[in-house]
C-alpha cells in the first residue's frame, strides 16, 4: 500500500438478515467479544475506520495518518503493525482494500460458532447473554 495515497473510506453494503450487522463500533459486544477474536490492534483500526465511514460525508485517510491516530507507529514495511492489522481485518472480512479505497463493515454480526469455540468460557457466556438479549447495557 502506498503511504501517499489518500484512501476513501467507504461503508460496506449492509445485509438485512436478523443476525447480521447489529453491532456498531461503539457497541459493547464488539469490545467484549470481537476484540478477543481479532486482537487489540485490528480492533482499534476497525473501530476508527467504522466510525469514520459512518460519521463523515466523504472520509479519506492516508496510511501514515491511520497508523498515527491508532497509535501503531509508522507504516514502514509489510510487517509494520498497521499493515498487519489491516491484513488481519481483511482475513476476518471486516474490511476490503482496493487501490484507493477501504471498504469497511460499519457494524458486525455475532461471531461464528467456530470463533466462539476458541474463546475463553467467560467470553462465551457473555456472547450468549448478548445473543439472548440479556447482556449488560454498559461496557
Amino acid at each position: 500500500m502506498s503511504q501517499t495515497t489518500e484512501f476513501q473510506v467507504v461503508p460496506a453494503s449492509i445485509r438485512l438478515d436478523a443476525d447480521h450487522g447489529r453491532h456498531g463500533p461503539d457497541h459493547c459486544y464488539v469490545e467484549n467479544v470481537w476484540l478477543p477474536v481479532i486482537g487489540p490492534a485490528a480492533y482499534v483500526v476497525w473501530r476508527h475506520l467504522a466510525r469514520l465511514a459512518s460519521r463523515s460525508p466523504r472520509p479519506a485517510i492516508s496510511l501514515p495518518r491511520l497508523a498515527a491516530v491508532t497509535g501503531l507507529g509508522p507504516p514502514d514495511g509489510r510487517q509494520s503493525p498497521i499493515n498487519r492489522a489491516l491484513r488481519r481485518l481483511e482475513r476476518f472480512d471486516l474490511i476490503h482494500l482496493d487501490a484507493d479505497r477501504i471498504v469497511v463493515r460499519v457494524s458486525l454480526p455475532f461471531i461464528t460458532k467456530r470463533q466462539l469455540a476458541r474463546l475463553d468460557p467467560a467470553i462465551q457466556a457473555l456472547h450468549r447473554r448478548y445473543r439472548d438479549r440479556a447482556a449488560p447495557t454498559a461496557c
